[in-house]
This record gives C-alpha cells, sequence and structure tokens, in this order.
C-alpha cells in the first residue's frame, strides 16, 4: 500500500497533502523528521535501525544521524554534494531522470542509498551509512528549494531581509528561519537546544496515524515533483526572485512558510517512516517492497 492510500484510508489527506542549497531545514529540522519517522516504525524495521546506529561511535538515537549528511559533503565524502539537491531549466516544470546532473542528484541519492541499506553484501557498516544518508535525502527533497531553479544555487544567492529584522537569504529561511522562528515564538521559556522535540511532539499530534501500518515504495521523483510545484507557486516568492534584489518577506509570508514547512515536515517523517518500513519490515499483505522509478 502507497503512503497515500494510507493517508487517504485515514482520512488525512487535507491535512498532509502539499500546497547548491545549504543544510535542508538546519539541524532541528532533520531531527523532527527522523523523530517523526521513527514513531511510525514497525517493530522490525525500528530494531534493524536501532541496531545499526547502535554501531554508530558518534550518534546515540537516530534522530540524532539524520544531520550527519551534511557534516560530511565538505570533508570525508565530497563525492556526496551533488546529492543534496536538483536544479530545473527555468522554462522547465517537471522533474524527470533527465535532469538529474551526471555526478547524481537528490533522487538518484534516495535511490542509491535505498540499495545499499538492503544489500546483502554490505557490512553493517555500509548499511549505517546508508540510512544515515537515505534518512537525510528523504529530509532534503521534502525542503523545496532543494528541488529548485538553476542559477541561484536553490536561493542562497537570493538576499532576503527576514521579517524586517536580520539579512539572510532564501534558502536559510526555508531551512531554519521558519522554523526557529516558531519555536522561539511558541516555546520562549524552552532551551533553545529542546525546542525541536515540542515541535515534533506537536507535529505528531497532527498525524492520525498511531494504529496504521506504514509501508511506501521509494518515490523520489513524485516527492521531488511536489517541492518543485510549490517553489513555482506565487504565494512562494522564488520563481521571479534574482540575486540583484533583495526580498523583505513580512509575517503573512511567515504564516504561508509555517503551513508549507509544517506539512513538508510531516510528509517527509511519515514518508521516511513507510520507506524504512518498507525495506526493513514485511508487512502482512505483501504490499511493502522495493520500487523506484531509476533504473
Amino acid at each position: 500500500m502507497t503512503l497515500f492510500r494510507v493517508l487517504m484510508s485515514a482520512g488525512v489527506v487535507a491535512t498532509l497533502a502539499p500546497t547548491a542549497p545549504a543544510m535542508a531545514y538546519g539541524r532541528d529540522g532533520h531531527r523532527i523528521v527522523c523523530d517523526l519517522a521513527y514513531r511510525f516504525l514497525q517493530p522490525e524495521a525500528r530494531a534493524e535501525v536501532d541496531r545499526l546506529v547502535a554501531l554508530d561511535p558518534q550518534f546515540d538515537h537516530f534522530r540524532d544521524v539524520c544531520s550527519w549528511a551534511d557534516q560530511v559533503r565538505s570533508s570525508t565524502h565530497l563525492r556526496t554534494a551533488p546529492y543534496h539537491y536538483t536544479g530545473q531549466d527555468r522554462d522547465d516544470p517537471i522533474v524527470d531522470p533527465e535532469d538529474c546532473a551526471f555526478n547524481g542528484c537528490i533522487m538518484s541519492a534516495i535511490d542509491l542509498h535505498a540499495r545499499e541499506l538492503v544489500d546483502e553484501s554490505n557490512s553493517d557498516a555500509e548499511k549505517l551509512e546508508a540510512l544515515k544518508f537515505l534518512a537525510h535525502w528523504i529530509g532534503d527533497i521534502h525542503q523545496p528549494l532543494h528541488v529548485s531553479i538553476n542559477g541561484d544555487r536553490g536561493g542562497n544567492d537570493i538576499p532576503v531581509i527576514w521579517r524586517g529584522e536580520r539579512h539572510t537569504n532564501l534558502h536559510r529561511v526555508w531551512d531554519s528561519e521558519i522554523i526557529l522562528d516558531y519555536m522561539g515564538e511558541t516555546w520562549p521559556l524552552v532551551e533553545e537546544r529542546s525546542r525541536w522535540s515540542y515541535f515534533a511532539d506537536e507535529l505528531a499530534a497532527e498525524i492520525p496515524l498511531t494504529d496504521s501500518e506504514i509501508y511506501t515504495t521509494v518515490d523520489p521523483f513524485a516527492w521531488a515533483q511536489e517541492s518543485h510545484n510549490i517553489v513555482r507557486s506565487r504565494d512562494f516568492g522564488y520563481y521571479w526572485a534574482n540575486a540583484e534584489n533583495t526580498i523583505e518577506p513580512g509575517d503573512a509570508y511567515y504564516e504561508r512558510g509555517l503551513r508549507i514547512s509544517r506539512q513538508q515536515l510531516k510528509l517527509a517523517g511519515v514518508r521516511l517512516a513507510g520507506v524504512l518500513n518498507g525495506l526493513l519490515d514485511s508487512p502482512a499483505d505483501g504490499s511493502g517492497g522495493f520500487e523506484t522509478a531509476i533504473d
């Protein structure tokens, strides 16, 4: 059963359906995605995730491994730098395999590391690395500006004065500023380093799938298309933006951005759970499995 069938049967389509970049969602965003996913893992999948993460010398929990791909992109894993994003020509609204760069893109990276995670010829260390990458890529692909328009590094080159207060860029707005502002304004008395967990709890309460078994196939091109449709939408304020003109989004943009960010974080978390369940667990109806759009 695909994720969308699960969502449709659970009656939450309206809640979750969607209306070279820096780190997607920042560390807090990736923690939230992976924390949400962990809540919806089936026992067999969760046991395998826990087993692999226990082998990691740096991290103690699945949610903490999910920013690792950003830590190594400029050091030990230089080849993975193109895997964090994909870009489209301005006149090309459709994401397809031809859009993947010769040295890889976010869609091919999802496919690659999903395959490596279940490849029995791989060592546990290789499977752990594949898990960390896969979890990160699924977070990345749901941050809309990781499926952007060629020429401005996913909005990194578009200057922004955010809410009249601070100079930043459009990519960072969607990586971090929206989320950090919401968490800071909603839980001002909570330590900054702990606010993400409150946000994760709040988002989880909006996903009525507690008693559902979630399985989904790997479908990176469909996910990329959703993100690309968002960045091309009028309200997103990106399609006509350029590096020569500073954007000054106000509170109305923040409120729209927050709605999109919430839905994308939830989608990423549920889909990551569904993918890991499909790869690492065996659904009773046999509906799981590994299918991708890349041969």
